[in-house]
């Protein structure tokens, strides 16, 4: 545990959670928390008489009584010094000083991450694209947050779950508070599939409706973008995209059912204004592609790979060979694909399922056959992996299935 643990908590209870004039004193101490610390004994000039008088009162005891709660339920604090805390969150503006944590976020900063909020009562239509664009989402392996609501925030935490990803959802309220009640096994599941919950405010605090705007600053912040799925003209789903827009990230929207309904007053404004329209999970992936690409080590397997040493069952094959060996998969008989599934697909879909059923190619071999962009090979590579028609191996190469 951080060794300055207890002077972090003793800053949340004096100064209280979301409150900007802590990132202030911290940035005026060079992070320093001990100075800060100090620095708000002393009888810091920004401090309202509220701070000033719990700078007074709290002791010792009121913090170690949190760590006691945290311990006995297995909660952890990760503050804005430690290596856990999201560099993501950690660049807004106003990041919590501190985060309650159950299950880990250690793995996040090396992950796509996409946050996906909406309304509490959905239609049907909304329901069934969330759960479709959140699924494919994570089957390429993007991290789904969102904030845990009833409606389409649980469309999109299930969703990423069935599909074997891992998800992280930002609570409106203390980590031992039941709210929403609704949600208690879905919690459960997320710790189980390895994501994680997340809540700045203290164990036990309930929720209040004005802390929501507060709540959705750190949904908006730990993904690369956000995505409204439903909201109305009143929906606060609006301050997200708010909070997306002022940290300079990218926001996506899901075009209306229809037009003439006010479910959607909220969304068609953000088309208007700018938003990405999301009719694929791939509008997301293109707005994040070097995210995407770096995560596939597409990027790498291209820098590197003249230089790859190639694998010696290979080179044994065809030692006199001046060019390098094809890997040994490429020798496999020929393995024909279903004709009236290719129909299904779009002609040039059509032609690299055709050749990665002739033999394992990595994406630079089938942009050579095909003549495509780099791009749009990409695109429909994901497509193809979703859909089962290819696999894609350790090695970068594609193979079709069962091969």
């Amino acid at each position: 545990m951080n060794e300055h643990i207890e002077v972090w908590l003793w800053i949340l209870l004096v100064m209280q959670p979301y409150n900007p004039k802590s990132k202030r004193i911290l940035d005026r101490c060079d992070g320093d928390v001990v100075r800060a610390a100090q620095y708000i004994r002393d009888g810091c000039p920004i401090l309202s008489e509220a701070e000033q008088m719990r700078a007074q009162r709290i002791r010792s005891g009121d913090v170690r009584k949190v760590l006691e709660v945290c311990e006995k339920n297995d909660i952890r604090i990760v503050t804005l010094e430690d290596e856990e805390y999201p560099l993501r969150l950690k660049v807004i503006y106003n990041p919590p000083i501190l985060l309650f944590v159950r299950g880990s976020l250690d793995w996040l900063d090396d992950e796509v991450s996409i946050s996906v909020v909406g309304t509490r009562h959905p239609d049907n239509y909304s329901v069934q694209v969330g759960n479709r664009l959140c699924s494919d989402l994570t089957k390429i392996g993007t991290v789904i947050v969102s904030g845990l609501a009833v409606g389409l925030d649980t469309v999109a935490h299930r969703a990423c779950i069935n599909s074997g990803g891992r998800t992280i959802g930002v609570l409106a309220c203390g980590m031992l508070v039941d709210y929403p009640k609704e949600s208690a096994s879905l919690k459960e599941d997320i710790l189980k599939t390895g994501g994680a919950l997340v809540s700045e405010l203290l164990p036990f605090t309930g929720t209040f409706g004005s802390y929501f705007k507060h709540r959705n600053r750190i949904i908006a912040g730990l993904g690369m973008g956000t995505l409204i799925l439903e909201a109305s003209s009143k929906s606060g789903c609006l301050l997200t995209a708010e909070h997306t827009i002022e940290q300079g990230r990218d926001l996506f929207c899901v075009p209306p059912h229809d037009i003439m309904s006010s479910r959607y007053s909220g969304v068609m404004p953000l088309l208007r204004d700018g938003a990405v329209p999301v009719f694929s999970y791939i509008d997301i992936v293109n707005a994040n592609l070097y995210s995407y690409l770096r995560k596939t080590s597409y990027i790498d397997i291209m820098s590197y790979r003249a230089a790859e040493p190639k694998p010696e069952k290979a080179k044994a094959a065809k030692p006199k060979r001046a060019e390098p060996p094809a890997p040994e998969q490429e020798k496999e008989q020929t393995a024909a694909p279903d004709e009236s599934v290719l129909s299904e697909l779009t002609p040039q879909q059509a032609e690299i399922v055709r050749i990665i059923a002739q033999g394992a190619v990595d994406i630079d071999t089938l942009i050579m056959k095909t003549g495509i962009s780099f791009v749009d090979a990409n695109s429909d590579l994901i497509e193809l992996e979703i859909s089962g028609l290819v696999e894609r191996g350790m090695d970068g190469f594609y193979r079709y299935p069962g091969k």
